[in-house]
């Protein structure tokens, strides 16, 4: 495996695993360099890396960050499932602009959420690319009928006032990151993360959530007559979110997962770790090759014991076989230039970054409050209560359900 000499991209800062991607030849049996360790996630952790003055879940309001592409993807695939498309009076096929209308549309009717904007991928390689070239390359190439929904889709969601966001050279993940630690930091919002995505684990906290759609909350009721009645899991839990008893939560719609589910699933690790698990057991949905031996049932056990990559690279250098809690597999593996090389590579690759350095995404060029801001309250129902945009979705894109949908939101902010 190949690592570029240059991984630098032009609007990126924090790429945090390129110094020891090209000095992990020496650093690998180094014993004199220090090696960094993990420090546990403190008491006053918010989320995306960000820590506040102190513990404090308050929060002045609610930011939903939507990743445009899945939702996109999710909408095409769907319909083709279906196998019979929604079409408009021309024929023109609409069933993706219907799901993701409906898919924002559901975002504004939760409670308290006083900000939102869709993130999309920019066309082309990304900083990555540059960083490993095989990156994605197990890729299909994307089917023609999306690329020529996306720009309709932006069109759609610009037109329905929703901000969206694309930047040239990153991913959609690393803006949301990005806005993720910007929502906490400089308004005091918390954030929740619409997307499938396991990437964004790693952003979880008490100030941070991630809506799955159409995931697993529901546990089966088995008593009375028999009969199999589902019923929402709604354990409390330790973070500032009050909705989790909302319809749109439940069943098929917007399913939580939070911090407290993270730990669940994985051995108590802090959220941040999930970095140091992806790196080392890899992605097949990105090409990342991750450490060979290590997999998903193990790489928790590991960073349980020893905190992250550099840890388990530490223990096995200097364990013999009597005292490793590795197996001799891994600890080659792991020990070895390649394998310590490859580690560190993937880390980088699979950590999204949060302080993205484009001025689009950076004040004040996309402020919190005021004029093409993320900000809803006062823009959601718009001057003229939303009349525009109705008249848009059912005229214009005959998408009737969304419009009166539509209509209910902005009755239901402006009331």
């Amino acid at each position: 495996m190949a690592v570029p000499a240059s991984a630098a991209a032009e609007g990126v800062e924090g790429a945090e695993g390129l110094d020891r991607v090209e000095g992990v030849q020496s650093r690998a049996k180094s014993t004199t360099t220090p090696i960094p360790q993990y420090t546990p996630q403190p008491s006053n952790y918010a989320g995306a890396g960000a820590v506040l003055d102190e513990q404090n879940l308050h929060a002045d309001g609610h930011v939903a960050l939507i990743d445009g592409m899945s939702v996109i993807f999710r909408s095409f695939y769907g319909w083709q499932a279906r196998g019979a498309p929604l079409l408009d009076s021309k024929d023109n096929d609409i069933s993706v602009q219907y799901s993701v209308a409906h898919a924002v549309l559901a975002i504004l009717e939760l409670p308290n959420i006083s900000h939102v904007a869709v993130c999309f991928d920019a066309k082309g390689k990304t900083f990555r690319h540059e960083m490993f070239a095989d990156y994605k390359a197990n890729r299909p190439e994307t089917p023609p009928e999306i690329k020529q929904v996306i720009p309709k889709v932006i069109e759609m969601v610009q037109n329905m006032g929703i901000p969206t966001l694309v930047m040239s050279g990153v991913e959609a993940d690393d803006i949301i990151g990005t806005l993720t630690r910007r929502s906490i930091v400089e308004a005091n919002l918390k954030v929740s993360i619409v997307s499938p995505d396991k990437d964004f684990f790693q952003l979880l906290g008490p100030r941070v959530r991630q809506l799955r759609p159409n995931g697993k909350n529901k546990e089966v009721d088995r008593s009375g007559d028999g009969a199999d009645s589902e019923i929402p899991i709604n354990q409390p839990i330790n973070d500032c979110f009050d909705d989790y008893a909302h319809p749109n939560l439940t069943g098929k719609g917007l399913v939580p997962y939070t911090e407290k589910d993270f730990r669940n699933e994985f051995l108590d690790l802090d959220p941040a770790q999930f970095v140091d698990l992806l790196a080392m057991v890899g992605d097949a949905s990105d090409n990342v090759p991750g450490v060979e031996g290590i997999g998903p049932k193990t790489a928790p056990k590991l960073l349980k014991l020893y905190g992250n990559i550099e840890g388990c690279i530490r223990s096995a250098e200097d364990n013999d076989d009597k005292s490793s809690k590795m197996n001799k597999r891994i600890r080659e593996n792991l020990s070895s230039e390649k394998g310590a090389a490859t580690a560190y590579l993937c880390r980088s690759l699979v950590t999204i970054r949060t302080s993205l350095s484009a001025p689009t995404l950076n004040s004040p060029a996309l402020p919190f409050y005021g004029p093409n801001s993320l900000e809803l309250l006062g823009r959601v129902p718009p001057q003229d209560g939303g009349l525009a945009v109705g008249e848009y979705l059912e005229r214009g894109l005959e998408l009737g359900s969304a419009a009166d949908r539509w209509r209910e939101v902005c009755r239901r902010r402006s009331s």
